[in-house]
């Protein structure tokens, strides 16, 4: 009777510190956002983003930002695009690969990520109304594939 009274008081102190831990992540994890209620939207705050990222993971929003031809921000969240190589804003031609995506700022994308991260962006894979934009960038402008980071090997059969 003590022995199973015992193990009970361990069963139930392994639950409670499960429990513990478990919303301790949550709050970690919420700490790298929080909701504006006024537009009903996630935004990310600076310098907090969790390392934590899970493949397949679906992100959706508004473009709110476009920094250059391969990383935009969507609700105020870093992406860089998956396998898209743009030149750099210091070049006429990353200028024009830019120019290109800020005419999508205010639209709809919707990023599925890999799960990785490079510096303080996520990485994925975004479509605007069903079509790829990495493939829409390669077609428009002097971007082109980046075979070592096509995770998901979406542009193998594209020529740049």
């Amino acid at each position: 009777m003590v022995r199973s009274l015992r193990s009970k008081l361990l069963i139930i102190t392994l639950i409670i510190t499960g429990i513990g831990f478990f919303s301790i992540s949550i709050k970690i994890y919420a700490q790298d956002y929080h909701l504006d209620i006024k537009s009903n939207s996630c935004q990310y705050k600076p310098g907090l983003l969790s390392t934590n990222t899970v493949p397949g993971r679906t992100l959706q929003g508004v473009i709110t930002h476009v920094r250059d031809g391969d990383t935009f921000e969507v609700n105020g969240i870093p992406i860089r695009l998956a396998a898209l190589d743009c030149p750099e804003n210091s070049t006429p031609e990353g200028r024009y690969a830019t120019s290109i995506a800020k005419a999508y700022e205010g639209v709809e994308v919707k990023c599925e990520l890999t799960g990785a991260r490079t510096y303080d962006r996520l990485v994925g894979y975004c479509e605007i109304q069903d079509f790829d934009f990495g493939r829409m960038m390669m077609s428009e402008s002097s971007c082109k594939v980046w075979r070592k980071y096509d995770v998901w090997d979406c542009y193998k059969g594209d020529m740049k």
